[in-house]
């Protein structure tokens, strides 16, 4: 029971997507990367001077705004996330690094983007002169050409981009510091995951993925335990 106000204070991380350790990130003036898909290696939004969000809108019940700007047959992921936007809630991000893979979420991030046309005005969603939406497109092959497809498109859409705008250092040095770095994170992960396979368990399942709570400076994600090759 002693350790009860440490697994509040993480599943508290939970509830909102710029929790108190995002903001600390932002108050520290690293630039907050929004992704949603796993597509997206989120170890090249951990780079020094930025760090990973992966979008999530807890307890967003009712899209109701999003439904009418997409549709009620979008699937309620993309939706909430729209509807939170919609609400503000994403206003901390400086990017969004998108994948062309699952439509409904491209969907969302497409509102999200600036056009800049002269025939439609953009809805700004985001409310944040910095704030940009940058589209990889995913080859669906395990071959060597999509490969190099992928890796171009990494460069050229996501680490391209954050040198550009924000002066990230994007060097083979720093992309393999932030892989040992992704890879300690997820190795500790599995560490702790392994207590789950004693014959009498001394975590619970609930417990071991609180230690999946992302962190604004090395995030686990979803990915739990695999490693960066």
């Amino acid at each position: 029971m002693r350790d009860l106000k440490h697994l509040i204070y993480f599943e508290n991380l939970l509830q909102e997507a710029n929790n108190e350790l995002v903001q600390k990130a932002k108050a520290d003036g690293k630039r907050a990367i929004g992704y949603t898909c796993y597509f997206m290696p989120e170890v090249l939004l951990d780079l020094p001077g930025c760090f990973s969000v992966r979008l999530r809108a807890p307890r967003c019940t009712s899209p109701d705004i999003a439904t009418y700007y997409m549709s009620a047959r979008v699937c309620h992921y993309a939706r909430s996330l729209l509807e939170r936007a919609l609400e503000g809630g994403f206003n901390f991000l400086d990017a969004q690094m998108a994948t062309e893979t699952c439509t409904a979420t491209c969907r969302f991030q497409e509102h999200l983007e600036q056009k800049h046309l002269d025939s439609v005005k953009d809805m700004r969603i985001i409310d944040n002169n910095d704030f940009f939406c940058s589209f990889s497109d995913v080859p669906f092959k395990n071959n060597p050409i999509a490969y190099e497809h992928f890796r171009d498109q990494l460069r050229a859409h996501v680490l391209d981009e954050l040198k550009a705008r924000f002066g990230i250092d994007t060097s083979d040095a720093a992309i393999l510091a932030a892989v040992e770095q992704q890879n300690e994170v997820s190795r500790l992960i599995n560490e702790i995951g392994d207590y789950r396979k004693l014959d009498n368990p001394t975590i619970t399942g609930g417990l071991a993925g609180l230690s999946e709570v992302p962190h604004p400076a090395v995030s686990a994600g979803d990915r739990g335990g695999n490693e960066d090759p």
